[in-house]
């Protein structure tokens, strides 16, 4: 029996009669309550404003008392329910339609008062009321008054029974490899995906591909992110980033090269933790994006990222309720990588006293202490004290690291990766000039000079000169100028002398 099951049945023997269960996957949890039903030996009622009263026992349980009435509006199904004769689960269908801002205040009224003399006058009967959809959402005033469980999305075991469900069901036994390891990663391939997607991805791969082996990994894995990107919160990136792409930054790619083998087998057999995660900030432009994504191609662990921004909802519980369900997605794909990107920009409101932000805060913040699953936290930001002190507080994260300006040695480094990267050989440049020219400018402000020198060498017919980017570059004002007004304050330079330095020799570190 799966946590959400048991849950569930705890709840009703304990004569909880109002109960949420949150989830995205409908069908998968009226087939859980029929056989709770048949268990306990209830029926099972469902209602919504199409179908209105329906039974939905199995034909082995007890089936519904009739006549069922044909009601459609909330306020006279709860009265319906109250006078319902036998012992029932009723599931109630699209209630958040009848319940939210738009409802009439008197309307609403009643079914709050409706809902809360049902909580008391259930208890004495067999009789439990079940609110179903993806957020918890109910007004203020019920929210106390309902057990909420939540549905997780299917584990790696659960997915594994959904294939072999899936490949018996359609005869399809031929068309599934035996190799055990190629399962396994179909199956991991699917992690994140809800089980009806799973169905579905499994069947296209099949439609695509004829067979599930090997080639419909990769099948599986683009659906799984066309699924994921619906979702506006997390945005999946794929591990395309080399290490080898990112200038410089020496001790931080020491630190996470030295990790890559601590979510495996045999680091837990030696009682090594799992890194949980990294903290980078400093200045914008210089390297902490891109790094993030070159993780994921080190570790080779999927990358999602995650928009702080968009949890905030208009509604009272949306955010919280946001935050859930992307931290859900998460622990369902991992292992990956959460990267969360100018996090300032999403928790800065945490410290000055806005109360849904610090909710929200305060839950990312307890997952993290207490999540299971291997989701490590790549955490970015420029003005890092705009976030709350709790965040940044020693032990939150693995690690911090401070990212400065490149020093020489690095600018040489970024000049070359950058140059290839555009199809400009370096050796046709100055390069002492450019690395001196490029003395407190970011990769960012280096690339950026690069593309605009060849802009300008294409509209004429030509490739870029040394003289071009030279042009481009030297009358621009770098950001460090404005920005080393930030790293100078006294907030600031507390936090950098706690943390570790990105790189060897840090010119930023060491001009202050």
């Amino acid at each position: 029996m799966d946590e959400m099951l048991k849950r569930t049945q705890d709840a009703i023997r304990a004569r909880d009669a109002l109960i949420f269960i949150e989830t995205v996957e409908e069908r998968e949890v009226i087939r859980a309550l029929q056989a709770l039903a048949v268990a306990l030996r209830q029926s099972l009622v469902a209602w919504n404003p199409v179908r209105r009263f329906h039974d939905l026992t199995p034909e082995e349980g007890v089936q519904a008392m009739s006549p069922m009435g044909e009601i459609a509006s909330l306020a006279e199904m709860l009265i319906e329910i109250n006078g319902y004769a036998g012992d029932a689960i009723f599931v109630l269908q699209d209630t958040a339609f009848f319940m939210n801002e738009r409802t009439e205040p008197e309307a609403l009224a009643h079914l709050i008062r409706n809902f809360k003399m049902l909580k008391h006058e259930l208890r004495a009967s067999h009789k439990s009321i079940v609110l179903m959809g993806p957020r918890f959402n109910l007004p203020m005033e019920l929210q106390d008054d309902f057990t909420v469980i939540r549905h997780q999305r299917p584990d790696r075991e659960q997915l594994q029974r959904i294939l072999l469900e899936f490949v018996a069901a359609n005869h399809l036994d031929d068309r599934l490899t035996e190799d055990p390891e190629v399962r396994g990663r179909i199956i991991d391939a699917a992690r994140g995906l809800t089980a009806d997607q799973a169905r579905s991805s499994f069947a296209k791969a099949v439609i695509a591909h004829e067979r599930l082996d090997n080639e419909a990994v990769g099948f599986m894995l683009d659906q799984k992110k066309q699924i994921i990107q619906r979702n506006a919160l997390l945005e999946y990136y794929d591990p395309d980033v080399s290490m080898d792409a990112v200038g410089g930054l020496a001790n931080l790619k020491e630190w996470l090269r030295k990790r890559r083998k601590a979510f495996t087998e045999k680091a837990r057999a030696q009682a090594l933790p799992e890194p949980k995660g990294l903290l980078v900030f400093g200045v914008p432009g210089s390297g902490k994006s891109l790094t993030a994504k070159a993780v994921s191609s080190m570790w080779q662990m999927p990358l999602l990222r995650f928009d702080i921004g968009r949890v905030f909802g208009q509604f009272v519980g949306q955010s919280e309720s946001n935050m859930r369900e992307a931290l859900n997605i998460a622990e369902a794909i991992s292992p990956c990588i959460l990267w969360i990107d100018e996090m300032e920009k999403g928790f800065a409101g945490a410290s000055g006293g806005h109360e849904t932000t610090a909710r929200v805060l305060g839950n990312f913040l307890t997952w993290m202490q207490e999540k299971k699953a291997t989701v490590f936290v790549i955490a970015t930001a420029n003005d890092i004290t705009r976030l709350p002190p709790e965040f940044i507080r020693k032990g939150r994260f693995d690690e911090m690291f401070f990212v400065g300006t490149p020093n020489q040695r690095e600018r040489e480094e970024i000049w070359d990766i950058l140059l290839r990267k555009y199809r400009l050989e370096p050796g046709d440049y100055d390069l002492s000039r450019l690395v001196q020219t490029s003395k407190d400018r970011t990769g960012a402000e280096i690339e950026q000079a690069i593309i605009e020198a060849k802009f300008d060498a294409f509209d004429e017919d030509r490739p870029p000169t040394t003289e071009d980017i030279y042009r481009v570059m030297a009358p621009v004002t770098p950001v460090w100028a404005s920005f080393q007004k930030v790293i100078a304050t006294p907030e600031y330079s507390q936090i950098i002398k706690s943390a570790k330095r990105a790189s060897p020799e840090d010119e930023t570190a060491r001009r202050r």
